[in-house]
């Protein structure tokens, strides 16, 4: 693992109507979430605390393991190596599982048997005390998976870890690989797939060769397995290039599951311990509101986008599935609403690293019959774009902004409001080490501002007149961000930007002194239930009494509430809202007001909660759950 890179329902639900691209029922899948790694100690090094929250919160878990590790761990042979490893990842899911350690020499607590696949035999462990957590091994050779996706016709063999019910080695190629993986998930039927980076940022760290190998044959699998689910990548090394995003508690039961590997295969983890992130995270901004006010949701399963709609009798519709994109898309998906009314989306095509959009044919209808190529700014690496942030200018005209590949801000302009051509690319002045995930607000003057963390702190562009240029303002007042920022306006229009704060997890707040005006010197800390990843803002509707209401995901992977105690005032304190949920959370206002709140739960739907009423103050009703 540690050599370098080789290759750099309980609502109603009623009919879609009036739609434009294919309605299609989605298959069901089980609860059931599936890893797929390299090496023993990817996922407690990167996916961790997610893996650990999902044991914890009961949810079924298959690990599995590419290559058999054998080049490090603790024995003087591959076939010892490689099954120390084992031992080291067995310890580590029973400790996960609260399952204790009888024996501190055995793994007594696992049931292990060799499962055929495609013609070839895997080792898989079952923990008797919690059936639900599985380990699958199919011990191809370390150092090597990563040739698999640049060499033509690779071929490699498999490890026999001592002491191993799989007595034979096997020989691989590429396609062997994606049939044992597609069996395992056709097998599992996982509704959740967690995998490595397939693309590293090129200006940190690249990884290791066959952490990127894993996460492309996963995504193939994925494909081949045919079944709509949600994917979620995690970055690698790189991580250490960036804040520490974990809070102390957190950092601390990550590490000693750590230990309980280390026992069999001692390292300096390098920081990673102190850090997760995701690669193209769904964010905040999935979630808008149609010209009638009813909600509208988007996620992303297995590249394509499903949709859901709230009707104006409070029932949801869905999903649909709008398809034809030219190629799947990653998670985060950005809306805008046109000055017609008409809603309109927008996501990063995976196949080709661009920008692609849809629109609604009329306000609150359906969809175009496909989608348009916003094409890539091409500055820097085409392939390390990030996923796009919409604001809409003082003459209706949508603006999309995008971290580009050389790591500053591109933006593409609307040609005429509600029109279907946009301008050249231009990218604004400034960044460099601008991270993922942007965010854009217009505020009550018409002018746009732009969002964006860096590893160091906020960056600020805004224009100077309405539908004008961008100036950027590098000091911005803000404490060093673990997270990238979410903004929204207050009751009196000034901004109000929140971010996590690093090395704590808690959430910050920079906020302007009046609208349109300088910035207060210091931001605020409001802190919050740790947790990773953006925040979520939205404001109750305009009035004497708007606030905002700031959601986050917390420590044990469900959502966090607080609220602004009096409009243009500070935060109360936390409330925790409970869910287990994947990523981030995404909330809009429903045609009354009141506040409803999304999340995609571990089991892969979409949750939500919605406010009995409107007003900031208006408690929320149960979770409920769409399909």
């Amino acid at each position: 693992m540690r050599l370098m890179a080789v290759i750099a329902a309980l609502v109603v639900l009623v009919p879609m109507a009036g739609v434009g691209i294919a309605a299609s029922a989605q298959t069901t899948v089980a609860d059931q979430l599936m890893q797929i790694v390299a090496h023993e100690d990817d996922d407690l090094l990167f996916m961790n605390p997610d893996i650990h929250d999902s044991i914890r919160s009961g949810m079924p878990s298959v690990t599995v393991f590419i290559t058999a590790g054998q080049i490090t761990g603790l024995g003087n042979t591959d076939e010892e190596r490689a099954r120390n490893r084992q031992r080291g990842i067995q310890d580590a899911y029973a400790r996960m599982a609260a399952v204790p350690d009888v024996d501190p020499e055995d793994q007594e607590e696992w049931n292990r048997d060799a499962w055929t696949l495609a013609g070839k035999q895997v080792e898989r462990y079952t923990l008797t005390a919690a059936p639900q957590v599985s380990l699958v091994f199919m011990n191809l050779r370390d150092n090597e998976l990563g040739w698999f996706v640049v060499v033509d016709e690779f071929e490699d063999h498999t490890i026999i870890p001592e002491g191993s019910l799989v007595t034979q080695s096997y020989t691989y190629d590429h396609q062997d690989v994606v049939a044992v993986l597609t069996g395992i998930m056709q097998h599992y039927q996982p509704s959740v797939l967690r995998a490595m980076d397939p693309m590293p940022d090129n200006r940190y760290n690249p990884g290791h060769g066959d952490h990127v190998g894993a996460a492309m044959f996963a995504g193939e699998a994925a494909t081949s397995y045919g079944v709509p689910i949600i994917e979620q990548n995690y970055r690698d090394y790189n991580i250490s290039d960036v804040p520490v995003n974990l809070s102390g508690p957190t950092v601390t039961r990550k590490t000693t599951i750590l230990q309980s590997y280390f026992h069999y295969d001692p390292f300096d983890p390098d920081g990673w311990e102190s850090r997760m992130y995701y690669r193209w995270a769904r964010g905040t901004a999935w979630a808008g509101r149609n010209a009638d006010g009813t909600p509208q949701i988007f996620v992303v399963r297995s590249g394509a986008v499903s949709t859901y709609r709230q009707t104006p009798a409070g029932l949801w519709s869905g999903p649909l599935v709008l398809g034809g994109a030219g190629g799947p898309l990653k998670p985060a998906i950005s809306v805008g609403l046109n000055a017609d009314g008409r809603m309109q989306i927008f996501a990063r095509r995976q196949s080709d690293h661009h920008l692609v959009t849809l629109a609604q044919t009329t306000p609150g209808g359906g969809w175009d019959a496909g989608w348009s190529d916003l094409g890539n700014p091409g500055t820097g690496d085409p392939e390390h774009i990030g996923v796009p942030a919409v604001a809409a200018n003082a003459n209706g005209r949508l603006q999309i902004f995008v971290k580009n590949g050389a790591g500053g801000v591109s933006a593409r302009t609307q040609s005429a409001a509600n029109g279907s051509t946009w301008g050249s690319w231009t990218n604004l002045n400034g960044g460099g080490d601008v991270q993922d995930g942007l965010t854009a607000v217009t505020n009550p003057q018409g002018r746009i501002e732009l969002f964006a963390s860096t590893r160091t702190r906020i960056l600020r562009w805004y224009q100077s007149a309405p539908n004008g240029g961008y100036t950027l303002d590098n000091a911005l007042p803000s404490m060093t961000p673990a997270s990238p920022p979410t903004a929204a306006l207050a009751q009196n229009g000034r901004i109000e930007v929140a971010y996590r704060r690093a090395g704590t997890a808690d959430l910050v707040v920079t906020r302007q002194s009046a609208a349109g005006g300088a910035w207060n010197v210091s931001p605020v800390v409001i802190g919050g239930h740790a947790g990773v990843g953006d925040p979520e803002l939205v404001t109750t509707p305009a009035g004497p009494d708007a606030r905002i209401l700031m959601f986050h995901r917390n420590a044990d992977a469900g959502v966090s509430l607080a609220t602004q105690t009096a409009p243009n005032a500070g935060y109360g304190s936390w409330s925790d809202l409970g869910g287990a949920i994947t990523d981030y959370p995404a909330a809009v206002l429903d045609q009354s007001g009141a506040v409803v709140l999304f999340a995609v739960g571990t089991d892969g739907k979409v949750h939500l909660r919605k406010q009995t009423a409107p007003g900031a103050d208006s408690p929320f009703g149960p979770w409920e759950t769409l399909p």
